[in-house]
């Protein structure tokens, strides 16, 4: 057998065995793919966020950076190779008065836990009644979220601010209104768009640009 020839079984027994490890451990290109179907699920209305940044990272965790009586501000987070990539910056705005017929969910969320994961929990129809959609341009002011993100370089992220309402027994009580700013790789202002047909009515509404203005000062402390 020619030298040629060898090589050419060589190489064609290599790409062989590349074919079958790719079969049997998965590549790793195509693992970052998502499933036939999973990304049409990751853009349904009906997951909490809790449940999206699992389905979509494996895996979720929550941590409270800041909380009193009116305002909660909270990391979001999926955990890869033991560190916590932040996929949502929260800020939660309470009400003067909290509804006592949610107090014992209330006093869960004080506690840090997730607030959808809560209400769904109790029982609670959730609903979310969109105020605001736009866009955080890229500033080193905020370098405390980036390095939340995973050191990630500056860049746009998308903003999403709604009504937190809960539904019960057909009684229908405003919890609280809340402002999530997400990781480029999780949601962008593309992907909202996709899950909210109505978006473009709440683009860069003027009675909710004060909202963006809060938010980006929140962003500005140090989360390190």
């Amino acid at each position: 057998m020619s030298d040629k020839m060898k090589e050419k079984r060589l190489i064609s027994l290599l790409l062989s065995l590349t074919v079958l490890f790719c079969v049997f451990n998965g590549c790793a290109e195509e693992t970052r793919q998502p499933k036939p179907g999973q990304r049409d699920a990751l853009l349904s209305n009906e997951l909490l966020n809790s449940e999206r940044i699992e389905m979509k990272f494996g895996s979720y965790g929550i941590e409270v950076l800041h909380s009193d009586s009116a305002l909660r501000i909270s990391n979001l987070f999926s955990l890869h190779d033991d560190e916590e990539i932040t996929r949502t910056f929260a800020v939660v705005h309470y009400p003067e008065m909290v509804d006592s017929v949610f107090l014992e969910e209330h006093l869960q969320v004080l506690g840090g836990q997730s607030i959808g994961k809560v209400f769904k929990q109790g029982g609670w129809e959730i609903e979310k009644r969109n105020l605001f959609f736009s866009e955080i341009l890229p500033s080193a002011d905020y370098s405390g979220i980036y390095m939340l993100m995973g050191n990630i370089e500056p860049t746009k992220l998308a903003i999403y601010t709604y009504r937190f309402s809960v539904k019960k027994d057909t009684k229908s009580f405003e919890y609280a209104v809340i402002s999530e700013v997400y990781h480029p790789d999780y949601l962008t202002l593309t992907d909202l768009k996709k899950m909210n047909k109505d978006a473009s009515n709440y683009l860069e509404t003027l009675s909710f640009i004060q909202i963006l203005d809060q938010v980006e000062r929140k962003m500005k402390f140090d989360y390190k």
